[in-house]
């Protein structure tokens, strides 16, 4: 039997990791519920859950209570006639009788280090502002003065999402939402043939106030790369696409969140797989859900400051200059510096017009004949006479004489200089693609927030952004040979500046 490490020895990570494995025992498919209540706990921040009643919702706060060393709780039901006691305890009657305006709140919610409040949305006005105040702040009105609460975090419960602008703001307090479906079919048989087991980690797996306090002042220092700045972009766009309002402030702490991911993860960088907590911050409803799921779907497959998007645009723009390059045309010009015309034979000629025999409609050519000068349009037609047929002239304009545009080699060098540094940062894509490849099942075994059920998910992504990568890439070195076969003008004449397509173009008439 392999040594295992005594519990008193444990790192942060591993007591976390410890700590959830626990608290999934006895509850089935809750795996990301209880996640969500404990890194919100360790963040500072509240969760909300909405779904039927008897989906395991306060078995998860009092969980989230046992995870913690002394920690009190509280649990309360609202109803629309629940009044301000119910929540932060009776008026001291003592007080009262010193003019003085004082609840005793021992035992309440002013008090509890993890609350779970049933039915949320039934909170009225009397309750609201008090509520909010504790939420946000972590303080509470007492009389005339105002007092730190030791509050952790509250897990909040719904059967129905809030109705009412007045409850918007109280909703937006909770930083992490979660949908709790009945269980599924599949597990329905596992249901029936659970038994009642208690949740008592071990004291020396449990975290102390200490341990959040750490926790939430070091993962300060985490740092913000550019590549969940563009994931966080694509969201918003996501957000903006789907009319989903998400305020500044949650914003701000969608990144605190992230940063408490990385930090007990072990890290001292987000990583773009620390945005698994996003969709569950920016959705209103829950059918939004999903779709916020898919845009972190294809978010891991995203690199730095680059994305799909944006090389496949930057091909599309550098095939359209290719193609502008290939068909600039000039004025052919004689030896003596005179223009020249294509007549109505093919051949080159310095005249701008000239007479040729006119043609009908169909474009055959036209005749004189007969005694009568009948038009006709051939001479297959009966005529009038023996006479030979004469051609009907007419004077028209020449096509000017044109020819391929030579270019400089400045011109040639610049465009193989851009697209050379866009097949270097495809290749380099392709490079962390793979990289992120090899070592994706590694991080979701390490990572203790992932869920592994995400993993093939994750590994096609990838492997479909590599491909479309690869695909680009052959497009780009196509560009670089195209480029290269520009004709070039021999610098040894004169050149000709007057020809510009998104820039100057430098180029003389080839011989």
């Amino acid at each position: 039997m392999k040594n295992q490490t005594p519990i008193s020895l444990l790192s942060r990570k591993e007591k976390i990791a410890s700590l959830i494995n626990e608290m999934n025992k006895g509850l089935l498919e809750r795996n990301e519920q209880v996640k969500l209540i404990l890194l919100a706990a360790l963040a500072g921040e509240h969760v909300l859950l909405i779904g039927p009643p008897g989906t395991a919702k306060s078995e998860l706060a009092k969980r989230l209570k046992s995870v913690f060393v002394e920690a009190s709780y509280f649990e309360r039901l609202l109803t629309r006639f629940s009044v301000p006691e119910e929540l932060f305890g009776p008026l001291s009657i003592k007080a009262l009788e010193e003019d003085r305006y004082k609840r005793l709140t021992s035992g309440y919610l002013p008090e509890a280090s993890v609350a779970f409040i049933d039915e949320i949305f039934k909170a009225n006005s009397a309750i609201l502002n008090s509520l909010l105040t504790l939420l946000n702040e972590r303080e509470f009105d007492n009389g005339n003065s105002r007092y730190p609460v030791p509050l952790i975090s509250v897990v909040a419960a719904s059967n129905e999402l809030p109705e009412g602008e007045e409850l918007s703001a109280l909703y937006d307090r909770f930083m992490l939402r979660s949908f709790v479906a009945p269980v599924s079919n599949e597990s329905f048989h596992s249901l029936l043939m659970l038994s009642d087991s208690a949740f008592y980690p071990e004291l020396e797996v449990r975290l102390r106030l200490e341990d959040l306090k750490e926790v939430q002042k070091l993962s300060e220092k985490v740092l913000l790369p550019p590549s969940v700045i563009e994931l966080c972009k694509a969201f918003k766009e996501h957000l903006q696409r789907e009319d989903i309002y998400v305020s500044d402030r949650r914003w701000r702490k969608v990144i605190k969140l992230m940063k408490v991911s990385a930090f007990t993860a072990g890290m001292n960088e987000i990583s773009n797989y620390d945005a698994w907590v996003l969709p569950h911050c920016l959705w209103n409803k829950p059918e939004e859900l999903q779709g916020l799921k898919e845009v972190y779907e294809r978010a891991v497959a995203i690199n730095g400051e680059f994305s799909h998007e944006r090389l496949t645009s930057l091909v599309s723009i550098w095939d359209k200059k290719l193609k502008t390059d290939k068909s600039q045309q000039r004025q052919k010009y004689d030896a003596k510096g005179r223009p020249l015309f294509i007549n109505d034979k093919g051949n080159e000629t310095i005249k701008s017009s000239g007479e040729v025999q006119k043609r009908n409609v169909e474009g055959n050519p036209v005749f004189l004949c007969g005694y009568n000068r009948d038009e006709t349009t051939s001479k297959k037609n009966e005529y009038r006479s023996h006479q030979e047929n004469t051609p009907i002239m007419e004077e028209v304009s020449f096509e000017f004489a044109t020819e391929m545009l030579c270019y400089s080699e400045s011109h040639i060098q610049g465009r193989l200089q851009d697209v050379r540094e866009l097949k270097n940062t495809a290749q380099s894509h392709i490079d962390a693609l793979n990289k992120q490849l090899s070592s994706a099942k590694t991080t979701f075994n390490d990572h203790i927030w992932l869920d592994n059920a995400l993993l093939p998910q994750v590994t096609t992504s990838l492997e479909n952004a590599r491909t479309h990568t690869q695909q680009l890439l052959s497009k780009i070195n196509k560009l670089e040979v195209g480029f290269s076969s520009l004709p070039k003008e021999d610098e040894s004449k004169y050149m000709v500046s007057d020809v510009s397509e998104d820039e100057a173009l430098e180029g003389e008439i080839c011989e």
